[in-house]
């Protein structure tokens, strides 16, 4: 018989709700990045009243943890600009309705999927971008339109550091994982949905296991190019493509195995 499936949830502590409440699998919370707000400086001010007067032809939102920063930073926003607003997934778009924005969404929540979009696919050289972000991360999107000739303005409203207690973290769940070891069929997914995410997996102590464990990592990988660098990193474990971060969607997936 093969036992429930285990996934490891590796969203920042505060995004992981939904995740938790996921049925037909136990859930193992191991956050891999922490979150931390910036300074928003006059200059950011700057671009963001130039957006409220409709001086851009698109705003970028990057992520739910700068769509909902920005919100607060706005919340006495009275006049919403029509400049057309495109939000990386789901959870991002979800946060901007509830502001009363209508964000639209690409099929892959990530830079490939949005660069594919055609508010994004028709800019063109003298057009004005602005990018809500965090600092770091990818840069094809923004390097893709630069090359094009695209004027991009970016606020960066937060940063993804690795988490103070992370291997600490990672020890504490080592005996939860071992049990799996009583049932050779039972798969531990675990949930990569960035690339800094996946080198702070990468960085703990994974050797100390039983392999038996670790040959059970079957990875969730948010877009294309995440799946190709994490199965080149580890070629003898399992990795699916994911769509979004949605516990419909992680469910269906793991569901197919």
């Amino acid at each position: 018989m093969v036992m429930t499936p285990i996934i490891i949830n590796t969203r920042p502590l505060h995004r992981g709700d939904d995740i938790r409440t996921m049925d037909g699998v136990r859930v193992v919370d191991l956050p891999l990045l922490d979150i931390k707000d910036t300074f928003v400086n006059i200059n950011d001010k700057n671009n963001l009243l130039a957006w409220q007067n409709d001086q851009y032809n698109a705003l970028i939102v990057t992520s739910v943890e700068s769509a909902s920063r920005a919100i607060k930073h706005l919340n006495k926003l009275t006049k919403k600009p029509s400049t057309p607003m495109i939000a990386v997934g789901k959870a991002t778009a979800h946060c901007l309705t509830s502001a009363g924005f209508m964000p639209i969404l690409p099929t892959t929540a990530n830079n490939e999927g949005m660069l594919r979009l055609p508010q994004i696919n028709s800019l063109i050289t003298g057009d004005q971008v602005l990018i809500w972000s965090g600092v770091g991360g990818r840069r094809l999107l923004h390097d893709t339109l630069t090359e094009r000739g695209v004027h991009i303005d970016v606020i960066t409203w937060y940063e993804r550091t690795r988490p103070s207690l992370l291997d600490d973290n990672f020890e504490r769940i080592g005996p939860i994982l071992k049990t799996i070891c009583q049932d050779k069929d039972t798969p531990i997914y675990v949930l990569i949905s960035s690339q800094m995410a996946f080198t702070h997996w990468q960085s703990l102590a994974h050797q100390a296991l039983d392999q038996r464990i670790t040959e059970r990592y079957h990875y969730l990988t948010l877009g294309e190019r995440l799946k190709k660098i994490v199965s080149t990193a580890c070629p003898d474990n399992a990795a699916s493509l994911i769509h979004d971060l949605s516990k419909e969607h992680l469910g269906m997936v793991i569901a197919q195995g």
